[in-house]
């Protein structure tokens, strides 16, 4: 009897033991699942972004569910379906529960991280810069003095700034208050440039000379920008900017 006794123990504890074993399999399956999102997810949030803007459909709110949907919840009903093993009510309420908690968690992670470029990338009105070490820039071309050069640092790292940045008129870089001068600057430490940009992103850029940057006799009037860049951007193409880009890239330590 003892030992039917002990036998009877070990089946339980082995049945136990078994009963949770089922979901060791798909727990790598949802970690593949997850890598392959958050690529996804990476890829494509320019499009999404874009596409919700053009028809304001797709919400946040239904994105997630459609992910949770279609990444998680499908994928474990086609495991029961297919998998040919009987499973108690529990246990398939669980793996329902855990998938979509394990899937909730991962899209708030990598919408609390996007959205943190976001907020970070808003000090600069939305645009990113190369990273130039100021090491390297002729400071001299640029007129910059030791606060310029720390703010134009602080600037291309997505950081506020504390005063604007004067743009000095010296030897080498031959310009007096041309804004034109610096569109081409602009379009050089901007990642995809500023060439023939949509209203909206002209906007931002309106903001951003006119917040960040000076001239030492002149402040930037704003209400010329747009003209003005309409100007460059025709001289711009005809390559009558070439010189003064090479000569300012020489100046970034970019060329």
């Amino acid at each position: 009897m003892k030992g039917f006794f002990f036998l009877d123990q070990y089946n339980i504890c082995t049945t136990n033991h078994l009963s949770f074993a089922f979901i060791y399999p798909y727990l790598d399956r949802v970690e593949r699942l997850g890598n392959i999102l958050a690529k996804w997810l990476y890829q494509s949030r320019r499009d999404l972004k874009h596409l919700r803007l053009k028809h304001g459909v797709l919400t946040t709110n239904r994105l997630s569910a459609f992910v949770i949907i279609v990444f998680g919840i499908i994928p474990l009903t086609l495991y029961f379906l297919i998998s040919g093993a009987s499973y108690s009510l529990i246990q398939i309420i669980a793996s329902y529960l855990f998938v979509t908690l394990m899937f909730a968690l991962a899209i708030l992670i990598v919408i609390a991280w996007f959205n943190s470029n976001e907020l970070f990338r808003s000090n600069v009105q939305g645009f990113s810069f190369l990273q130039l070490s100021p090491s390297i820039i002729d400071t001299s071309f640029f007129g910059f003095d030791d606060e310029d050069v720390l703010n134009f640092s602080r600037l291309v790292n997505g950081l506020p700034v504390a005063q604007k940045i004067v743009i000095r008129e010296t030897a080498k870089n031959r310009q007096s208050g041309n804004v034109r001068f610096l569109f081409t600057l602009l379009d050089l430490i901007v990642h995809g440039g500023i060439f023939r940009m949509d209203t909206k992103l002209k906007d931002s850029l309106n903001m951003l000379i006119s917040e960040r940057f000076t001239f030492q006799n002149s402040e930037i009037n704003p209400t010329t920008l747009p003209s003005s860049y309409s100007k460059w951007c025709s001289t711009t193409e005809e390559g009558g900017y070439d010189e003064v880009r090479k000569d300012i890239s020489k100046a970034l330590g970019i060329l």
